[in-house]
């Protein structure tokens, strides 16, 4: 009985240090002028910004393609700049990590339309 408990006690403690430590993507809050092309109503083609640690990332339902990415500092500095694309099932990935700490804006392009979203680096 004695070991049973200990055991139960060990595998509550491994599983709160496993899911304790995992980082969770949190969305950033955009503005946006993104407009749908006729006919798509059932999907948006508007990129879905997020944060996740060390890493911004960006989705979509649709395939956006020839996407200019910039990301600026508050006094105006670009630190990113990228021509890309970014398919349906896999996020594109910005790592962050080496970025000074301050308050930033990320500016995803495509056209005309435009998604700008701001996350502070800690």
């Amino acid at each position: 009985m004695m070991k049973t408990k200990r055991l139960i006690v060990i595998l509550c403690c491994l599983v709160q240090v496993l899911f304790g430590t995992v980082a969770y993507a949190e969305k950033i809050p955009v503005n946006k002028n993104w407009k749908e092309a006729d006919g798509e109503r059932s999907l948006s083609s508007s990129p879905i910004l997020m944060k996740e640690g060390n890493m911004l990332l960006i989705q979509s339902d649709k395939v956006l393609e020839n996407l200019f990415i910039a990301i600026t500092s508050e006094d105006g500095r670009q630190v990113y700049l990228e021509l890309s694309n970014v398919t349906v099932d896999t996020a594109y990935v910005i790592p962050i990590d080496l970025l000074p700490a301050g308050n930033y804006c990320i500016t995803v392009m495509q056209g005309a339309n435009y998604v700008i979203g701001y996350f502070h680096v800690g």
